[in-house]
């Protein structure tokens, strides 16, 4: 991109190059390095198709001059170094993918446009799943993409890294799509696994990313929510099969990174007041702090959903509530709330209202109930592995 200065062109010369090496490579085989090889073959089909766009034919010689003097293309070309790169008094270069995220964060865009740039092209989301994620129809989401990139292309000086006060004010964007991406790796948007690991392992590289370059406290929250999520992942699944937080094998969470996500809890929450992703961390942090199911603080999990509520009030945050309320209080009082988050349209096809409202329903004695909304929580489930969960609840 930074070559091209042509969104559309680098997409596709990138493919072009991976296109290539895929015909070529069996025969010739894999060059010693595969980064160098597929950066070069896609700058020079970049070259190609920028001679058939006439708009940029004056570009086109310093262009070929910049690939023909040798510039490496094994290494990012072209950084403006910034203090907010610097960590130990030294400057650091940034992560590529965390610079294209902050690029994509540009304020010509909407905060969802940036977000779904973000994930297409950061993150490599497939259009299909950024509709799922945002519920709306894959050709609104192309749509949006498109105008996203034309946008981003008029812009004088888009394709350079801001400086540093224009790159904090785009952090808040790129904390929101690596946690969309996150979620996205956490329950598959589609297929037949539970989880996408290779999202998981995006989001994790760019929160660890942010944390490595930048002190804010909200940064350490994210990677915290995600390292305390994610340790969990492992008792998600009994002989393949999805259970209930409350029959998951605790023995199996990873201490290593409940470590990590209680470390960087610690100074996340030094923040006054603390933001919402190190309040979500320190909901999960309760979660792997309790020996079992029943000794986990529900009073407390109640509370910190309030105030995240008060930060953002988001509906599937008032779910998270709700489930707390009703181990807190009792399944009634949990079901009158999901009954009431019922009415909101956004959550009518949210799989986990319904299956919240199909344990209180369980809890209280009135299986046939419990039965019918685990049913439509099945209806409306993202992948097979959590399909046949709410059908085997059911």
């Amino acid at each position: 991109m930074r070559f091209a200065r042509d969104l559309d062109i680098a997409e596709e010369a990138t493919a072009d190059a991976f296109e290539l090496a895929l015909r070529t490579w069996p025969t010739s085989g894999v060059p010693r390095s595969v980064e160098a090889w597929l950066i070069t073959a896609a700058r020079r089909r970049a070259i190609d198709r920028i001679r058939r766009e006439s708009r940029l034919r004056k570009a086109l010689g310093q262009l070929e001059g910049e690939l023909l003097a040798g510039e490496p293309a094994s290494g990012p070309t072209g950084y403006s170094r910034h203090a907010w790169y610097a960590e130990n008094g030294s400057a650091t270069e940034p992560d590529d993918e965390l610079r294209l995220a902050v690029l994509c964060a540009h304020p010509a865009l909407s905060e969802q446009s940036q977000v779904m740039l973000m994930l297409r092209l950061a993150c490599g989301v497939a259009t299909e799943s950024i509709a799922a994620a945002f519920l709306t129809k894959p050709a609104t989401a192309a749509a949006r993409l498109t105008r996203a990139k034309q946008s981003i292309s008029s812009e004088a000086g888009a394709f350079t890294l801001p400086d540093d006060d224009e790159v904090e004010e785009r952090l808040a964007a790129v904390r929101r799509a690596t946690y969309v991406t996150y979620t996205m790796g956490h329950t598959a948007g589609d297929g037949h696994e539970l989880r996408s690991g290779e999202l998981v392992a995006h989001a994790r590289h760019l929160a660890s990313t942010l944390v490595a370059q930048h002190r804010d406290p909200e940064n350490a929250g994210l990677l915290a929510l995600i390292d305390l999520t994610e340790a969990r992942a492992p008792g998600r699944l009994v002989d393949g099969a999805q259970v209930l937080l409350e029959n998951a094998d605790r023995g199996s969470w990873d201490t290593d990174l409940i470590a990590s996500g209680l470390g960087l809890l610690d100074r996340a929450l030094r923040a006054d007041p603390p933001g919402r992703y190190a309040l979500q961390a320190a909901i999960a942090a309760e979660h792997a702090r309790a020996a079992s199911f029943v000794d986990t603080d529900w009073r407390r999990v109640v509370d910190l959903y309030a105030v995240l509520l008060s930060l953002e009030p988001n509906p599937t945050f008032a779910v998270g509530r709700a489930v707390a309320l009703s181990h807190a209080v009792s399944p009634a009082a949990g079901l009158a709330d999901l009954t009431e988050l019922g009415e909101v349209a956004s959550l009518q096809s949210y799989p986990y209202l319904h299956a919240a409202r199909a344990d209180c329903l369980r809890r209280l004695g009135r299986p046939d109930e419990a039965r019918d909304a685990y049913r439509v929580a099945a209806r409306y489930a993202r992948n097979d592995a959590e399909r046949s969960f709410f059908l085997t609840a059911s």
